[in-house]
């Protein structure tokens, strides 16, 4: 029967073209978009057991939208009464100078307790690191440092401190994983974080919660045994913590935040696009069916039965699906590669996105999806059509009527398909348009920034302040700048610290309200150009330790 299709199709090449490029868009439309979702939302996270692994975070009960970090007492509290995990803990995020080997570089990574470090899997060289001193670095930092096999045993010096290098992640393997606790920076080094608590800092007090639910365990109950805990955390805590209570997600489910909703639009358009394609081609299909009603007629004057019609009206549409959904592939690799360019700061694990054997099967599916789609309406006009008719009236005089009821009515369709696809796709336009003139609160013209880690001998040659002030001085004396500042977390990357406000004057047991923060060197603020409305920016003289000087926004206010 594919045989007989194909030579068919030998006589009609200009339709037969046609139709391939018509179901080539559809196809590679709809089989980019599913690589992205196969990659993203259905493949596993890149370690061992990883449908098991949860996140967990502070949170308030009157904002339940709203995730924190947690602190280490609530940390070890959670770590001894929740009986749901068989592995439980917890890292900090962290930007490294390291100064060897090889040239300087700047850093992302995170301090890990062992245990956890140890539950995402082994590196391909070495092992995990066993106490303070060891590091383990990523496929890419190893690359870039010369891919040396012998590498394990070797030093590496980060920020001042030098460590030893245990072992080398495999080329896919990322931790922290994208989501609401990161940001989409690689990360390329790991150091231990001890479990204990020695040597903590106020500042270095930001922490994360890694948890892996033992066998049978359902996320529900693991849910209920966390909250059970934040509950006696703030019956225990009632001046410090009346709303506390904690979070818990599924650590894949963490990766699609504010990603889900808009790769299942995109889907929902790529398959708009396909049913418009697969009408186009119904349409050249059953114009093809008219001419050749009489050799139709003539098979089943012979005998052919419905199924035998069937059978070939479906294998014709196969033979151009199939060659339309190679072609889609292709047209696929090349999506691919471009979002992959443009979308890999907000798509994540994008550099691995890959044609694989599940998408080619999505492919394949979808070629004979087309197919059947589009052989429907002739294969319903030859049906309807008696051989009898035809072969005494002739061709037009039988089937011409139907066929054109039934064209109009894909016509229809395919206005109907477009409009709608039209209409979604000019209010995403649009709302990325308003996107772009969304005021940002400062003037990102002539703006430029920089990210820097300052060395552990900073703290003991007078401290960060006046690092920070020799830094803006020597930034300033640049040819071409006006003002500079520093703060500890850029606009527009991410959130930040937080906290409550309670307003003086308001009842006892007020919850406040819940308010987040930077922290700003004075000249930060006018060289953001940032308006001021009232009052007046920052000065040095803002430093006493009785009283706390602030900026606020509007929003605020």
């Amino acid at each position: 029967m594919i045989l007989s299709a194909w030579r068919s199709w030998k006589r009609a090449k200009g339709v037969a073209l046609l139709a391939i490029v018509a179901l080539t868009v559809g196809i590679g439309s709809a089989t980019a978009i599913f690589t992205v979702i196969n990659g993203v939302m259905l493949k596993p996270l890149p370690f061992p057991e990883s449908e098991r692994f949860v996140a967990i975070y502070g949170a308030r009960i009157n904002e339940p939208g709203r995730f924190s970090s947690l602190s280490f007492p609530h940390l070890i509290e959670y770590e001894a009464r929740v009986t749901s995990f068989d592995v439980f803990g917890w890292f900090r995020l962290g930007n490294f100078n390291l100064t060897s080997p090889g040239e300087p570089r700047y850093l992302a990574g995170a301090e890990v307790t062992p245990s956890l470090a140890r539950a995402l899997g082994p590196p391909s060289l070495g092992q995990w690191f066993v106490d303070e001193q060891g590091a383990v670095i990523s496929d890419s930092l190893w690359m870039r440092l010369g891919s040396d096999p012998n590498i394990v045993g070797k030093p590496i010096t980060l920020d001042d401190r030098q460590f030893t290098i245990t072992g080398v992640m495999p080329k896919k393997f990322q931790f922290p994983v994208f989501g609401t606790t990161t940001g989409r920076q690689p990360f390329e080094i790991w150091i231990a974080l001890d479990p204990t608590g020695k040597g903590q800092r106020p500042e270095q007090s930001v922490y994360f919660a890694n948890a892996r639910r033992k066998p049978g365990v359902s996320l529900q109950q693991a849910q209920a045994d966390v909250l059970r805990v934040a509950a006696d955390i703030a019956r225990a805590q009632p001046a410090t913590h009346p709303m506390y209570t904690a979070a818990v997600m599924d650590l894949r489910r963490q990766t699609l935040t504010n990603l889900q909703s808009t790769l299942l639009l995109l889907f929902g358009g790529a398959g708009l696009l396909l049913l418009i394609a697969c009408a186009n081609v119904a349409t050249l299909l059953l114009a093809r069916s008219v001419a050749r009603a009489r050799e139709t007629a003539i098979r089943v004057a012979l005998g052919a039965g419905r199924a035998h019609l069937a059978l070939r009206y479906l294998a014709e549409g196969a033979v151009v699906s199939l060659i339309g959904a190679a072609a889609g592939v292709g047209v696929s690799v090349a999506l691919v590669r471009l979002i992959v360019v443009a979308g890999s700061e907000y798509v994540p694990f994008a550099d691995e996105l890959t044609i694989d054997v599940t998408v080619l099967a999505f492919a394949i599916a979808m070629a004979f999806v087309a197919s059947a789609l589009a052989s429907l309406a002739p294969l319903w006009q030859a049906l309807r059509t008696p051989p009898n008719a035809v072969l005494v009236e002739g061709v037009r005089a039988s089937a011409g009527g139907p066929a054109r009821k039934v064209s109009q009515a894909l016509v229809v369709a395919e206005i109907a398909l477009a409009f709608t696809l039209l209409t979604v796709s000019v209010i995403l336009v649009v709302h990325l348009r308003n996107l772009g003139r969304v005021p940002t609160g400062f003037d990102p013209n002539n703006l430029l920034t920089f990210q820097l880690s300052a060395p552990g001998r900073v703290a003991g040659s007078g401290g960060l302040v006046p690092f920070q002030k020799r830094l803006i001085e020597a930034v300033e004396a640049v040819p071409g700048v006006t003002s500079g500042g520093v703060v500890n977390q850029l606009p527009l990357d991410g959130c930040c610290m937080g906290g409550a406000v309670y307003v003086e004057g308001r009842p006892p047991g007020d919850e406040g309200r819940r308010v987040s923060f930077l922290f700003v060197t004075p000249g930060f603020l006018p060289a953001m150009g940032i308006p001021l409305r009232a009052g007046r920016f920052l000065t040095e003289a803002d430093t006493s330790e009785d009283v706390l000087f602030a900026v606020v926004n509007q929003a605020a206010v």
